[in-house]
């Protein structure tokens, strides 16, 4: 026989052989398997950070690196590898050329999946896909930024300030750098405090008219204080000063319930963030290519 149909054979012995191995029913147990081991993990971490202010803290900082990845994604991040920088799937690493390590670690995230039932309506289901970070790869994790200035960042968040702005050398009406003024419909800064202070400041007081939070509530101010985090650690503002007191109504409330309520936090930091990213001619994606919970 010669070599050419030697090798013919092996290869059609070895496909064979594959065929036979492979289990369906077993592949579809460990599908399913995976999937609820990703979204109970979903659950326990929403309810853990309401219970722990630096853990908090962490899947806040994961959020504002993974800007486009739902609550639930960015939580299931900070589960399995908060140092997280740069995620992609093993494809996608070898089409950009790049080396992955031998047995990587992982980072499992739910893939949302359109699909039209018998009945005709839409729908969608829910896969896990496997990421890697850009550390178990041989990339020396050269990552592009882009030189964010005070002056940039202010112009982005006043222009989607949705009240007017009037600055006062005599401080606010309640004594805060910065204050919404519900009566007047306007937003107070009193231009002679620290700039680092005014973009926090503007940054809370634009949250809260955005998503309707600017009542005195502790739910509120939380709400207010995670968008203002996030943004703030986006563009490098100081965020040690960012207090968070975690309400007694959200720890109260269901793993879902609670993603919902961060999720309102995470869009409006979505608004601020594309705002500011349109003054520095950074293209903000498309909404419906973020990802939303399910």
């Amino acid at each position: 026989m010669s070599t050419f149909n030697e090798i013919l054979r092996s290869a059609v012995n070895n496909v064979q052989n594959q065929n036979q191995e492979f289990d369906k029913e077993q592949y579809a147990k460990d599908k399913q398997e995976k999937r609820e081991w990703a979204f109970k993990t979903q659950d326990e971490m929403a309810e853990k950070i309401t219970q722990d202010t630096e853990l908090l803290r962490t899947y806040l900082e994961v959020q504002s690196v993974f800007d486009s990845k739902s609550v639930g994604n960015a939580l299931l991040i900070t589960a399995q590898n908060p140092k997280a920088t740069q995620l992609r799937d093993a494809r996608s690493w070898i089409e950009s050329k790049i080396h992955i390590k031998r047995h990587p670690d992982k980072v499992t995230i739910l893939e949302p999946r359109e699909y039209t039932k018998e009945d005709g309506t839409p729908a969608t289901s829910y896969d896990t896909i496997d990421l890697i970070d850009i550390s178990q790869t041989q990339s020396k994790g050269r990552i592009n930024t882009v030189p964010y200035t005070h002056e940039s960042i202010l112009k982005g968040i006043l222009t989607i300030a949705p009240v007017e702005i009037q600055t006062t050398e005599y401080g606010t009406s309640n004594g805060k750098v910065v204050n919404f003024n519900a009566d007047k419909r306007i937003i107070e800064v009193n231009d002679i405090a620290d700039t680092k202070d005014i973009i926090k400041g503007l940054i809370n007081e634009v949250a809260s008219i955005h998503m309707s939070t600017f009542e005195n509530t502790e739910l509120n101010e939380f709400k207010n204080s995670c968008a203002t985090y996030l943004t703030c650690k986006k563009y490098g503002i100081p965020t040690q000063n960012i207090e968070f007191s975690i309400p007694q109504e959200l720890k109260e409330m269901s793993p879902q319930d609670i993603k919902a309520e961060l999720g309102k936090a995470v869009e409006c930091f979505q608004v601020i963030k594309d705002g500011i990213d349109r003054t520095i001619d950074i293209q903000p994606r498309n909404r419906s290519n973020r990802e939303y919970e399910r």
